[in-house]
């Protein structure tokens, strides 16, 4: 597993009480300390607070498929928000993090669904990144000559990449790096001719994203360039699995060699995945291709 990770500190929206546990550690890091109620019981729940982890410590057991509603264990006021999850429905539970931000859960035991939600992502990004990033050093200035092995754990005879990895990103015309700022970076072409600049998470997995223009959700964008050399990623022949988008192809750094990485070009779709020679060597975690 690659060491990349982030783990999140998280306080109440309502009375702004920090809601970590570090006598309760979860994938060695302070869990996320709630309340839990369901079916007239009540208990203390703890999530991991390493994003994309998924282990979940509690008093009680908790069925796998049951909607809980969960509380602050101070001010005992409600975390459900009206927003409902895209995977089946069941209310988002809202926290705030603690430095600026904002954490949604789904409240199904079992739902995988979660994602970080920021008013101001280009300004937000990189202090959050600082402030969570665990293990990642000078990052976004390695280049292709300085490699360095990269653990990783085996997935039936394939290599994963986990939620919350690192994607050491690069062009696949020039070789340089699209990290800047703690994002990737992209110029992006609307059909109707509008450029833009685009900044993406370079977390798996994490949606959080800025673009410098209006573009309508579900609009398909026409082309994503390289900021460096302004050549073409778009993928010919290459469509999305989820939504039939076209999709832009980049360079990825795994397993110590450079991996094709696609990006769906519809605004509001979150597909991406590999190319089908290196999805033979590896996997991408919770990735819809597999």
């Amino acid at each position: 597993m690659i060491h990349s990770l982030l783990a999140l500190r998280v306080k109440c929206p309502v009375c702004s009480e920090s809601l970590m546990d570090p006598e309760h550690p979860l994938d060695n890091q302070p869990s996320i300390l709630l309340t839990g109620r369901f079916a007239g019981q009540e208990c203390a729940t703890r999530l991991s607070s390493v994003y994309g982890s998924f282990q979940v410590g509690a008093d009680c057991c908790i069925p796998e498929g049951t909607v809980v509603e969960f509380a602050c264990p101070r001010c005992h006021n409600g975390l459900e928000s009206a927003i409902l999850c895209e995977t089946c429905h069941a209310p988002m539970v809202r926290l705030l993090l603690a430095d600026g931000g904002r954490l949604y859960v789904c409240s199904r035991r079992g739902c995988r669904k979660h994602f970080v939600e920021f008013e101001d992502m280009e300004t937000a990004l990189g202090k959050f990144y600082d402030a969570y990033a665990v293990g990642v050093g000078a990052y976004h200035e390695l280049n292709l000559e300085e490699m360095a092995e990269v653990e990783v754990e085996r997935a039936g005879g394939r290599e994963v990449l986990s939620n919350g990895s690192y994607l050491y990103t690069y062009c696949p015309h020039c070789q340089r790096s699209l990290i800047k700022d703690h994002t990737m970076h992209f110029v992006i072409l609307r059909p109707n001719g509008e450029e833009g600049t685009l900044a993406l998470s370079p977390y798996l997995n994490i949606f959080t994203h800025c673009c410098s223009i209006e573009i309508p959700e579900g609009e398909e964008a026409k082309d994503l360039l390289c900021p460096h050399c302004r050549a073409s990623f778009l993928e010919e022949g290459k469509c999305c699995d989820r939504c039939g988008a076209h999709t832009a192809r980049t360079t990825l750094l795994a397993m110590r060699k450079l991996i094709g990485f696609h990006i769906c070009l519809k605004k509001g779709c979150t597909w991406h995945g590999l190319s089908q020679e290196d999805a033979r060597l590896i996997q991408l975690e919770d990735s819809d291709e597999w």
